[in-house]
């Protein structure tokens, strides 16, 4: 009897400390319920909106449009480019997509030291979208498509204005060099790359 009265408590108390573990899970789960019903969908409808498909294509002078194309840039020489000079070239950037694929591209440069050397970093680049005045002291002409300032390398802005098929557009490149000291003999190579997206 005494041993009875003894078990009885222990059963209630294992009885009701399990029931409230199920009823807490049971909680658990319907919150999670609720929270993933709690999803809606919506979409509008844009009118007269069209985009062409079909091969688009940027070229550069004298190009063989094949993928990943370089191009030689002839007359542009940095060689000996003193401190606090500068030099500019011109480019002209072509659309010669499938028909009605207009395109903006991007103007991208970087400029990386070979071997030793430390020119690289005393390199600045602005770019025009113009020409360039003639000699003997060229500048460039036009819309600048960096900031006032030389900006330093990696160098990565837009165009600023899209080229229609069968359009082109002419850079204007400007390269100059700080005043900051230069190891003697330093080299630096300077690519150019030019991404384009189709305009809608």
């Amino acid at each position: 009897m005494a041993s009875g009265q003894h078990r009885a408590p222990r059963a209630r108390w294992f009885g009701r400390g399990r029931t409230r573990a199920l009823l807490s899970a049971g909680l658990l789960l319907g919150t999670g319920a609720v929270a993933t019903s709690a999803y809606w969908t919506d979409k509008e409808t844009v009118p007269g909106v069209t985009v062409h498909s079909g091969a688009l294509h940027i070229d550069l002078p004298g190009s063989n449009r094949v993928r990943n194309e370089t191009y030689a840039w002839s007359g542009f020489d940095l060689t000996g480019i003193a401190a606090n000079g500068s030099r500019v070239a011109t480019l002209v950037v072509s659309n010669h997509s499938d028909p009605r694929l207009s395109f903006s591209y991007d103007v991208k440069a970087e400029a990386a030291d070979v071997g030793s050397g430390n020119l690289a970093a005393a390199l600045r680049i602005r770019v025009w979208r113009g020409g360039v005045t003639t000699p003997p002291n060229p500048t460039c002409t036009g819309t600048q498509i960096a900031g006032p300032g030389a900006s330093t390398f990696p160098f990565n802005q837009p165009a600023g204005a899209n080229i229609a098929p069968g359009g082109s557009q002419t850079l204007c490149v400007e390269v100059s060099r700080t005043g900051a000291a230069v190891n003697a003999g330093s080299q630096a190579t300077l690519t150019f790359t030019f991404p384009a997206k189709q305009v809608p």
